[in-house]
Order: structure tokens, then C-alpha cells, then sequence
């Protein structure tokens, strides 16, 4: 028997929440989503607390995230979900995000989670009775959540640090993680690994900006659509990273980037995503094709072999 969705968690927006577009930012939207996926995974009988006081956290490993309709300040909120699926080692999760007042879907997201050991990030297995309560809560995925333009089934896109040098994929500076980014072990918080992709400053790059202004003056930003983040490895305080890209794909108004994040120290992969873009016209909040100047920039890095 499939099992309704459940209400997990209400709030509004608020004002610190708003981006440099003006509606709620990505990460906000990622924050209701793991923790809603974490009283979800508590209502299984993952006792989170009890396994952080022995090292063990249930860390976030794949995450994709659909933007349906843009959110602003004070609008209300709730997020409910469900279970995809469950193995020995992982959990799927399902969860939309819901605009009360309007009754609009906002967002859905599906979350792959592993207990792993906190030092040496080893999976760790759940016991039988979280396991056999994970797999009696299963949902199907509503049609509203099915990935529009992503393929879920798709392993993520790995290339080596030697490769993406070599394709001078390379277009933000190295960057230090600083201990405030980490836990209390010096490893970076695996739960903010999504933002890594965004974390490097660009090179100039007029293809990489978030908000611009076209020759004609109209101020633009760039939205996203869709994502999908798969993490890893996790970096240490005063490691060096570097964030890698390259536009895979490019439409009349649409366009995907994809992102590799290298530990430079070690080599180490640290995490792919892949992000669908769209130019947004501030003011009038619709999207729009994209500008000449912009589809030339992204036509001199179009790595098509690498979507």
C-alpha cells in the first residue's frame, strides 16, 4: 500500500532570506527540505540525535531540487514528503514545498541520505526496524514531482582533476575552507555541500554571473530550474578547492551548466552538479531569451560531451 504525503513543516519567509534577485534563495529552500527530511527520518525511529553523540550523521549524498513558482517575503509555507525507498545503507526521500495562502506548489526535491561515520565518512547500515518502518512509509512519486528536464537514473558526471584542468573547465579562483565551515572534526558540514558549485569567485565571466544588465539596460538575473547535486568526498579546513564548469547544453531561452568541485591538495573529487538556467527579467518576473552577449560567452566553454 502507497502512503499519503505528510505535513513536516510550516513557517514564512523572511526578509534575510531574499536574494540578490528578489524572492527566496536557493539554499533557504534546500534548508526546509533537510529538515523536513530529518523529522521525517525521525518519525522512522533514526534517532539523530543519539547517533551524532557517537559520530555517526545522517548525511545528505544526492540532491535534486525542481523551482516551480518564485516565493517572497512573508509568504507562508509548508513542506510535506514522504519515503521513495530504502536500503541497508540509504533513504530516498520525497518533498514539495507548498505556498499556503495561494495552495501553488513552489518546489519538490528528492533527497538520497546515508548514516555514514562522522571521521571517515563509511557507510553505516540502519538496523532492521528502521529499516522495515522506511519500507512500510513508501509514497509514489506524484506525477507534479517527476524531474522535467533531468535524468535521476543518470549516474553523476565524473572527470578527474587532471581532466578538468585539461579542459580548462577552471574558470573561478581557488578558494580555502575555513574552519567556520566545518564540524568540530574539521571536516566541511556535508550538508551544505550543494552550495560548493557557487562558493568560487568567477573569473570575469559573464556566463557565471547571478545579475547583469543587457546593452539595451534590461537588468536580468539567472534563475534556476532545476538541480541535482551527488557529493563525494568532503574537504577539511584549509584544504584548497577549486570549482570547475562548463555550458552543456544551450536553448532559445534555457541553458544547463554543469559544475566539478576538486580538492586540490588531494586530487579528490568533492562533488558534480548540474544546474537548468533561465535569464529572468527582473522586472517584469518572466523569463526571456537569452541576451547575444550572454550566448556568447557561454558558446566559447559549450562542452556538449560533458551533459
Amino acid at each position: 500500500m502507497k502512503h499519503a504525503l505528510t505535513d513536516l513543516l510550516e513557517n514564512r519567509v523572511l526578509a534575510e532570506e531574499i536574494d540578490q534577485l528578489g524572492h527566496l534563495s536557493v539554499p533557504f529552500y534546500e534548508a526546509r527540505a533537510l529538515a523536513a527530511c530529518r523529522r521525517l527520518a525521525e518519525s522512522l525511529g533514526c534517532n539523530l540525535s543519539a547517533y551524532a553523540a557517537t559520530g555517526i550523521e545522517f548525511t545528505l549524498v544526492d540532491a535534486y531540487l525542481r523551482n516551480l513558482r518564485e516565493q517572497f517575503i512573508e509568504a507562508p509555507l509548508r513542506v510535506r514528503g514522504g519515503v521513495l525507498d530504502a536500503s541497508a545503507t540509504h533513504m530516498r526521500f520525497y518533498q514539495e514545498l507548498i505556498n499556503i495562502d495561494r495552495d501553488e506548489l513552489a518546489a519538490t526535491f528528492i533527497y538520497q541520505f546515508e548514516l555514514q561515520y562522522r571521521e571517515s565518512r563509511a557507510p553505516v547500515a540502519f538496523n532492521e526496524a528502521q529499516f522495515s518502518q522506511a519500507k512500510n512509509a513508501v509514497i509514489e512519486l506524484p506525477q507534479h514531482g517527476q524531474p522535467r528536464t533531468l535524468d535521476l537514473k543518470r549516474p553523476p558526471r565524473r572527470l578527474s582533476l587532471a581532466e578538468a584542468q585539461s579542459m580548462q573547465l577552471g574558470r573561478t579562483r581557488p578558494r580555502k575552507i575555513e574552519v567556520d565551515e566545518c564540524d568540530e572534526t574539521g571536516r566541511y558540514l556535508p550538508e551544505r555541500f550543494t552550495h560548493l558549485p557557487y562558493s568560487g569567485v568567477a573569473e570575469d565571466e559573464l556566463a557565471l554571473e547571478w545579475v547583469f544588465h543587457t546593452t539595451d539596460g534590461q537588468e536580468l538575473g539567472i534563475a534556476d530550474l532545476e538541480s541535482r547535486n551527488a557529493l563525494f568526498s568532503l574537504p577539511r579546513a584549509g584544504d584548497q578547492i577549486q570549482v570547475f564548469n562548463a555550458t552543456v547544453d544551450i536553448g532559445s531561452k534555457v541553458f544547463q551548466r554543469a559544475h566539478w568541485v576538486f580538492n586540490l591538495d588531494t586530487a579528490e573529487p568533492v562533488s558534480w552538479a548540474t544546474t537548468v538556467c533561465l535569464p529572468l527579467d527582473l522586472e517584469a518576473r518572466r523569463s526571456v531569451a537569452i541576451p547575444e552577449e550572454m550566448r556568447a560567452s557561454m558558446t566559447a566553454h559549450h562542452r556538449p560531451e560533458l551533459r
